[in-house]
């Protein structure tokens, strides 16, 4: 019994889907006799890796091809026998059952010492080649640096990180990218008629969607749904195999954002909701569809490149949606969406996108009243007839407060010696987190506060280099604005010159934090002692 995807796998170049890059590079070195003796084929899976590779070896192999020619004509003894599987110079590996050394010894190495019976090249094709163990790898290693002039090698490998360096080095690499929504639907167009089955083109771009660019995918759900009915196959068929692409309403749902439409919006949920519609799944395809309309607002050909494209019916209504949102709208659209896939909820499934959807239409009437404010000199005459109730004040009003309040803090100025004053109590406060960093920060200098940026001078460079670094920065950051109450970055700075003097107290005031400290708790312990006693005995202070 065949499948569709061995039925319909591509004979010759041309047939090749995408892969432009590599099909133009291998027809050149065909056409020229300028052949290369390794390759390394490596990509996702199902984009056309072994393909490729058979086509290559009937190219090279094909008796009837004329000079400053790279298809092969595939009605030779030669062609036929590769495409069958069958030839005796062909020889396809599966690396996965055959990872040991010992698999290579015998299958590769005493093989590629005969020359080639039937044809002019000996071609190994070995699939999933990151499968093979370090000893098989070094084993195929010094056969693939020096092959006979009538051998060629094939890698073909979907994890790119597993093969070593040396084996890389000594290939030609070719990348492979998956393939196009349109180009897999053009192919599985090309299937359908020829079978003679009649599919709705909605049902294809579903297909080729669902395929994530992987063509062999695409052409195995196809051969289900033609077994659904010698009928006309239209989206209602073919859901009864496939989940549900909610494209439609996931449009729709992104119009009434860019509206600022809270009530349509949410209603479009509830009702996805309540048709049993997988929120967690709705939600990344809200995702995939704003990403698609960022990109395009970018490039739309960068989003083509990407394999973006959702088929001709769908893209001519995210043509008119991308012209009502902004590329700033969108980033925020994106920001939101993978905050409310991340929610852990179980008690109301449709909550997080809920609340994703309120703080989107919420913060822009927040951003079209602060514009408002601005304009009227901070007097709002709406404001003042209807005074909003505390109620109505929501979470990103307070936060967009507090940012603004921490941009007012962080550009502060502060001399030298304001600076000294708290420099010990700092420094006590870094020893608590990190003692090592605290003798580093003694034998610095520091300088004057600038726009909320702190100066530090370094004698030494790996003082410097210390202070630098992205975590023990951020904790130098958090202390420096617990200690002096205010938003401080710092610059540090290398200057050999300086001479490091006892410019701070910190003995005497870590000495006198920790009598304070001190007295603090024993003020606490008695006032604890005299209530527990007071509660005992009864009675109360007198004066």
């Amino acid at each position: 019994m065949s499948t569709l995807y061995r039925d319909y796998r591509p004979n010759n170049f041309a047939e090749v889907l995408g892969q432009q890059h590599i099909k133009i590079t291998l027809q050149n070195e065909i056409s020229t006799g300028h052949l290369a003796q390794s390759f390394l084929f490596c990509g996702p899976r199902a984009v056309g890796k072994t393909t490729m590779a058979r086509v290559l070896a009937k190219s090279i192999n094909c008796l009837n091809r004329k000079e400053g020619e790279s298809e092969p004509c595939n009605k030779c003894a030669n062609c036929k026998a590769i495409k069958a599987g069958t030839h005796l110079d062909v020889i396809e590996i599966d690396a996965a059952s055959n990872t040991g050394v010992d698999n290579v010894r015998e299958n590769i190495i005493s093989f590629s010492r005969i020359a080639p019976n039937q044809a002019k090249y000996k071609v190994f094709i070995i699939d999933e080649v990151h499968m093979l163990s370090p000893s098989a790898f070094n084993a195929l290693l010094k056969i693939i640096e020096e092959p006979p002039q009538y051998i060629l090698f094939i890698l073909c490998t979907t994890e790119i990180h597993k093969v070593p360096q040396t084996i890389i080095s000594r290939c030609e690499r070719f990348d492979f990218k998956r393939i196009g929504v349109s180009d897999i639907v053009s192919k599985l167009r090309l299937i359908t008629t020829k079978e003679n089955k009649e599919v709705d083109q909605e049902v294809l771009e579903a297909i080729a969607r669902r395929s994530g660019g992987h063509l062999r995918d695409a052409e195995s759900l196809l051969g289900q749904i033609f077994a659904l009915t010698d009928k006309r196959i239209g989206l209602k068929e073919a859901e009864l195999l496939m989940p549900h692409y909610n494209n439609n309403e996931v449009i729709d749902l992104l119009s009434y954002l860019a509206l600022k439409d809270a009530a349509s919006a949410l209603t479009t949920v509830n009702n996805l909701a309540d048709a049993g519609v997988n929120m967690k799944n709705f939600i990344a395809e809200l995702i995939f569809m704003t990403r698609k309309l960022a990109i395009m607002k970018i490039s739309p050909q960068l989003a083509d490149n990407l394999g973006l494209n959702l088929g001709d019916s769908m893209e001519l209504k995210i043509l008119e949606l991308l012209k009502k949102i902004s590329a700033q709208e969108l980033l925020d659209f994106i920001k939101t969406f993978l905050i409310a896939y991340d929610a852990k909820n179980q008690l109301i499934l449709q909550l997080p996108l809920e609340l994703a959807i309120i703080e989107i239409c919420n913060d822009k009437t927040e951003i079209r009243s602060a514009q408002v404010e601005n304009v009227t000199g901070g007097h709002n005459p709406a404001q003042s007839e209807s005074p909003i109730s505390p109620s109505k004040t929501n979470f990103s009003q307070k936060r967009d407060n507090l940012k603004q309040g921490a941009v007012t803090m962080s550009h502060i100025d502060m001399d030298c010696s304001s600076v000294l004053e708290k420099w010990p109590e700092f420094l006590i406060k870094i020893k608590k987190h990190n003692h090592s960093l605290s003798f580093v920060l003694q034998n610095c200098q520091p300088g004057e506060i600038k726009d909320g940026k702190l100066h530090l001078l370094f004698k030494y460079k790996f003082h410097q280099d210390r202070v630098n670094d992205a975590e023990i920065k951020k904790l130098i950051e958090a202390t420096l604005d617990e200690v002096f109450a205010c938003k401080i970055t710092f610059i540090s700075e290398l200057n050999e010159d300086i001479s490091i003097e006892e410019k701070t107290t910190l003995k005497e005031t870590e000495e006198t934090m920790e009598q304070t400290e001190k007295l603090e708790k024993a003020k606490k312990n008695n006032e604890s002692l005299m209530t527990n006693l007071l509660n005992t005995f009864g009675g109360e202070v007198i004066g």
